[in-house]
């Protein structure tokens, strides 16, 4: 994969002090993300994955190292990345447009603007008749597609995915893939998705990274140079899954040593 670099992140490291317990959760991560690329994270629990996100969307500071964006430093959040996260994150006392609505708020744009860029989001998302409903009254998928919907509606360059589908059932989930596919084809959004599943990563990803136990850093890449539309059944999927959970089986046994 090449093009233009968005995102650089070198030699981050990061330490977390608990009860005079020093916890190493990244170490020396070097990593480009390329501009509209699709990029999965994938590597065992507690390697790292969340923390990393964390730090490229300004929500953490890293211990050591850098992450640039558009060659600038991060150092806070910013509207050039928008963040969904695994549990939805919704208010619950706002409806499906408010909820969509909110950083558009928080930037000042008015509210017959406002309007029209939630209806255009609330179409790309499959939502439409839903925009008075509150969380509550929405499947688990319908909420995630609104999270989705509230993170791009701020236009951001980078979109951040923490397990966005790792609480849905597997039919569910599958249907979100698709779907989260087309609204990437159509926004050209560049994607930086955690992920535990490896299937999950070869159906969706441009090239996927695999970080090792913990602390985690960058054992490989593997590029995804297969067709979309993937067939999760055909041989070239198997062909790229079959090494991925070879070499996420032996970070997971280290994992499982170290704990």
């Amino acid at each position: 994969m090449g093009g233009n670099t968005l995102i650089q992140i070198r030699n981050l490291t990061k330490v977390f002090e608990q009860d005079q317990a020093r916890i190493e959760a990244l170490t020396g991560l070097n990593l480009n993300v390329y501009q509209g690329e699709f990029c999965c994270v994938i590597g065992p629990t507690g390697c790292g994955k969340t923390t990393l996100l964390r730090i490229v969307a300004g929500l953490e500071s890293p211990t050591e190292g850098e992450v640039l964006l558009n060659g600038r430093k991060v150092t806070k959040p910013g509207a050039e990345r928008g963040m969904v996260f695994q549990e939805f994150a919704l208010f619950p006392w706002r409806t499906t447009r408010k909820n969509i609505e909110f950083g558009l708020e928080i930037k000042g744009i008015l509210p017959e603007k406002r309007l029209e860029i939630v209806e255009r989001y609330v179409k790309l998302v499959g939502l439409q008749g839903f925009e008075k409903a509150l969380p509550r009254q929405l499947s688990s998928g319908m909420k995630q597609r609104v999270a989705i919907a509230r993170a791009l509606a701020t236009d951001p360059e980078v979109l951040l995915m923490d397990e966005p589908f790792g609480s849905l059932d597997a039919q569910t989930r599958n249907i979100m893939q698709k779907e989260l596919l087309t609204i990437w084809e159509k926004t050209k959004k560049t994607v930086v998705f955690v992920t535990h599943s490896v299937d999950e990563a070869v159906y969706l990803a441009d090239r996927i990274v695999v970080l090792t136990a913990r602390p985690g850093t960058v054992k490989k890449i593997v590029e995804v140079d297969l067709p979309r539309p993937r067939d999760r059944t055909g041989e070239g999927f198997y062909a790229v899954r079959r090494p991925l959970l070879q070499e996420l089986e032996v970070e997971v046994e280290k994992a499982v040593r170290k704990s």
